[in-house]
């Protein structure tokens, strides 16, 4: 079991800025994050607009994501979110599918490595993507985040939610597989090993 994972991410190692919500899903000052994704691009890819989030969409069969991100994000996305493959949402929540244009949610109530292995099910021969903060983290401390995009965006928060926020240093080390400069974000592929 293997997954991949993208995230946009400040200098100073922040996903989001402080108090993320419905309301702003990205915390206080946290929309900076995600100035540089074209706004065509999240309602799926018409987006040879951006190779490297085509790349992302065709790679992924299915998604694992945290109460919080389906939560503070499902406004946004509305009828038709963005993935267009089953999304597992860990949960100690007991909820129905909710299905939407092209995605259902499922919600899993027995822990991230179990919704890791459902959506590797559901994955076939595609990979598991991680989204959002929270099940990356779980993705590195359970050993089983294999590739980290992380779209560096040259910005300091100061304060919120961080990326790498209880894991152990020694138990991670980063391969850079590639680097590519983008408009307000440098994007870094990594390898993830662990020790």
């Amino acid at each position: 079991m293997s997954c991949y994972a993208s995230v946009s991410i400040s200098l100073d190692g922040y996903y989001t800025g402080l108090n993320p919500s419905a309301q702003q899903m990205l915390g206080e000052g946290g929309e900076v994050l995600h100035a540089w994704l074209p706004r065509d691009v999240i309602d799926r890819p018409e987006s040879g607009v951006h190779d490297i989030i085509a790349e992302e969409y065709t790679r992924i069969g299915a998604v694992v994501m945290g109460w919080d991100s389906y939560e503070h994000a499902e406004a946004v996305w509305g009828a038709k979110p963005p993935f267009g493959v089953p999304v597992y949402v860990v949960t100690s929540r007991y909820l129905a599918d909710d299905v939407r244009h092209g995605t259902t949610f499922r919600f899993v109530n027995d822990g991230f490595e179990a919704a890791v292995e459902h959506a590797q099910n559901a994955a076939g021969d595609k990979e598991v993507g991680l989204h959002g903060g929270g099940a990356i983290r779980q993705g590195l401390l359970h050993g089983l985040l294999e590739e980290l995009q992380l779209h560096l965006v040259p910005v300091l928060l100061g304060d919120g939610r961080q990326l790498f926020d209880g894991v152990d240093p020694a138990d991670i080390e980063l391969e850079q597989l590639r680097a590519a400069e983008g408009q307000g974000v440098t994007h870094i592929k990594y390898r993830v090993r662990y020790g």
